[in-house]
């Protein structure tokens, strides 16, 4: 089935165009990507039927909540079930099956540590075949998937979309969840372009109490993300870095990584590799080459693991066939 989606130009363009305004109107798109809004539309509709390309919306971090990365290793023949079983949780956002024995790292969120350790302790060390839990909680992003782009439209374009709707949260929100904010991001799960009469629908709600409530949702609460097939990127190789950098580095070193466009996630956590991010590459030749600029560049950071990333079970709440299309999402949310 992966042969029989080829994605063109124009694709590539509308893609990107969605990366950086998710609920731009179609007559925008259009502009930007140099075609009419009805074939912008329909070429992304046509994208999304084949999960060759999703929009994901989930919640934005906050100082309160946990954003955490939870290193399982397990026994062979229980590897299946305990990805299914991580895939079915709404709070793991994504699941990674790593190489370099049977370890599955899950993308998980929480209210609190205490739910944390709840959940590492009552549950996952309890399940069948789990052999261990290392917990990496994370304690700063500086970039993620919903910040990385295409590079398939012109800088104009690019100025355009962001000038034209609502700027998304920062990276790490400072305004406390409450329960109608939550019923909207879990619409937003769901239909992240959802009209906001289509959301007064779902919610029981007035058409101006939807339209406020979903600004400030978008606003201040959720980031939403366009993602694309992994066969469809032209950079097949996915790799988990984790490395060591002094504190008194780890803000340079951020920004190099951060500028780099095969560099997809930046972030550091509590533990002695206290520094972990992620590339998407177009051959493995080019891991060597990426750690020697970075050897160059960074001569304080030392790189303790490099793990290629055999599937994606889960990206931030879809479900993902081998390919990398989508087939199902589960709404993300925060365990309490």
């Amino acid at each position: 089935m992966q042969d029989s989606i080829n994605l063109d130009e124009i694709d590539l363009r509308i893609v990107h165009a969605m990366q950086v305004q998710p609920r731009a109107p179609w007559a925008l798109i259009g502009h930007v990507v140099g075609v009419d809004p009805v074939t912008a539309a329909r070429r992304w509709a046509s994208l999304t039927d084949s999960g060759t390309a999703w929009i994901a919306a989930y919640p934005a971090a906050d100082a309160g909540s946990v954003l955490a990365f939870l290193d399982v290793r397990c026994e062979p023949r229980s590897r299946q079930q305990l990805v299914d079983r991580l895939a079915a949780h709404a709070h793991v956002m994504s699941v990674n099956v790593h190489s370099g024995g049977c370890v599955v790292m899950a993308e998980a969120l929480f209210g609190s540590t205490t739910a944390l350790a709840r959940y590492v302790l009552d549950d996952l060390q309890r399940q069948d075949g789990v052999t261990d839990v290392v917990v990496h909680p994370v304690t700063r992003v500086f970039t993620e998937g919903s910040r990385w782009r295409l590079g398939t439209l012109e800088p104009s374009g690019v100025r355009t979309l962001r000038e034209s709707g609502v700027a998304p949260p920062p990276l790490g929100r400072r305004h406390p969840l409450d329960s109608a904010t939550v019923a909207v991001i879990d619409v937003l799960g769901r239909k992240p372009r959802v009209s906001v009469t289509e959301l007064a629908h779902e919610l029981g709600i007035s058409a101006s109490t939807a339209r406020r409530r979903l600004g400030r949702a978008l606003s201040q609460h959720t980031v939403l993300r366009c993602e694309l097939a992994r066969f469809a990127t032209g950079r097949p190789i996915r790799v988990l870095f984790t490395a060591r950098i002094p504190a008194l580095d780890v803000e340079r070193v951020a920004r190099i990584l951060r500028a780099r466009t095969e560099i997809r996630l930046v972030v550091t956590v509590a533990g002695p590799d206290n520094l972990f991010f992620t590339g998407w590459l177009r051959s493995l030749t080019e891991i060597a080459a990426l750690e020697l600029e970075l050897a160059t560049r960074a001569p304080t950071l030392t790189v303790t693991d490099r793990r290629i990333v055999l599937d994606t079970p889960k990206l931030m709440g879809h479900l993902l066939d081998r390919d990398g299309r989508s087939t199902g999402v589960i709404p993300v949310g925060v365990r309490s």
